[in-house]
This record gives structure tokens, sequence and C-alpha cells, in this order.
């Protein structure tokens, strides 16, 4: 397993490190023109503290013990050359990277604290391929929330074997769908989002209880000069701001509150 800089590097420029651009609301229900997927710069205009995404890949359930990896079956469905990596190529690329490294698979958590299964954020293309001549090369990763570990894993779909592996604190892409929903609970159970349930039941007439109610957009959040709180441990720890919708209605103006994720606690920013 290596662990380098260099390996930070690499993830830093696979995986989109967008921003989320939204019109300011009030307290109450706003309409922002933000489509859920999008994705931009590095940073947020006016906001160094922040980065955004679009939606990724949720939790992988952990696969069982068994030989170096995952054959493709033959009805399997794959690209070639720079295609997009197909479902059918993700997820065996998803179990041939867990399927070696019983550490990861056996120790590790993911957003909702389930011990043993680490949370998917993204599965990708790599560059690599592009000079891997007919080889169909992977990148998976994840985040690791036991450890506050970013674990890429390079995966070889044409040979079937994990080909590299690089680990990175403090790296922090944009959060998956199942993230972003893990936090939208959280304020929705927290005594702060006392608003957001206002909110969404002057919107809609009922009463707001979880994340399923709700479209939400996650983006990162890292500290920023001057932060205090905890909002100071942002970077090293999983955080993330929401923008957030009631289903096929309004927004709804959350883009004050951080939820650190690694240590499930909501900040007022």
């Amino acid at each position: 397993m290596s662990t380098s800089g260099g390996g930070r590097r690499r993830i830093r420029q696979r995986i989109v490190w967008g921003a989320l651009t939204a019109v300011a609301g009030t307290a109450a229900a706003v309409v922002v023109a933000v489509p859920l997927g999008a994705a931009g710069d590095d940073q947020q205009d006016g906001d160094p503290g922040v980065s955004a995404s679009s939606p990724a890949p949720g939790a992988l359930e952990t696969p069982g013990d068994g030989g170096p990896g995952t054959a493709p079956l033959p009805t399997e469905k794959t690209g070639t050359g720079s295609d997009p990596l197909t479902p059918d190529e993700e997820q065996r690329a998803e179990e041939l990277a867990l399927a070696g490294d019983r550490p990861l698979r056996t120790e590790s958590e993911g957003v909702r604290g389930r011990e043993g299964v680490p949370q998917l954020v993204n599965t990708d293309l790599a560059d690599t391929s592009v000079s891997a001549g007919d080889d169909r090369i992977a990148d998976v990763y994840f985040y690791d929330y036991a450890r506050d570990t970013l674990v890429q894993k390079s995966v070889n779909l044409t040979d079937n074997e994990v080909v590299d592996t690089v680990e990175s604190t403090g790296a922090q892409p944009p959060p998956a769908a199942p993230e972003a929903e893990a936090a939208a609970d959280l304020l929705v159970d927290s005594p702060v989002g006392a608003g957001l349930r206002q909110d969404y039941e002057a919107a809609t007439g009922k009463e707001l209880t979880g994340a399923g109610q709700l479209q939400v957009q996650g983006m990162t959040y890292t500290a920023r000069p001057g932060d205090s709180g905890g909002l100071e441990q942002c970077g090293e720890h999983r955080c993330v701001r929401l923008f957030t919708r009631v289903k096929d209605g309004p927004w709804i103006d959350t883009r004050d509150f951080v939820i650190d994720l690694s240590e499930r606690k909501v900040h007022h920013a």
C-alpha cells in the first residue's frame, strides 16, 4: 500500500472539484436557479472554504471473502479505449478494489458509521487508461470515516487486479449522494435545523422528518482563517454544506450550516 503527496495530486486531478453557485435567500423558502448536478471551478466565488460536485455513487456493500478478484461475467457490458466506464465495469472495479484489502473491508466505516463498509465516493476511468494501450483502468475512491482517510484504488479491469493504492488525509473530494443525504438527516434532526423544518412545513403543509423528503446537493467545506467552534477541523474532518430543496418545489436556504460528518455535528457558519 503506497501513500504519497503525488497520489494526492493525482486524486485532485481526477475528481472534479467544482463550485455550485446559488442565489442568496432568506431564512424562508426561496427559489434559486441551481441544478442538482452543477459543477465548476475548484472553489466557490467569494467562499474559499467550499467546493462542490454533482452526486456520486453511494455506500458499497462488503463483498464476501474470495480470491484475488472478480472475473467479468460473459454478459458484462464493457467499453473500449477512452469510453466511460459502463455500470458493469464500475461494479467490478469496486468489487476488485475491496477483494484483496481485508483491513479496508473489515475495519473501515462509512458515513452512517457501519463498521467494515467504507464509503464509496466515486468510480471513474483513470487518466492512465489513455496511455495503457488496450487495458481498462478504473480509479475507485473510498472515504474511511474510521480514519478520516481517502483511499484511491487503481484497478486494471483487463487483468482483474489492483495496480496501485494511495491513501491521503486532508483530501476532500465532493461528497457522494449518500453523504449529502446523511448530512441532511443530521441537520433535520438538529435543534439548529428548526428553521429548515419550519420552512418545509410552510411550503408543503407537512412535517419534515428526514432527508428522504428533500432534494439535496452537497458541497465540501474546508476551514477558513478565523474559523472556530469546530469549523477549524473541517478539511481534516469531512464537512459539507447543503443546497436543499423541497422535492419538486422551492429551495430552502441552508447555506449558513456546516455539517461535520466525521463528528456527526452541525455547526452554524
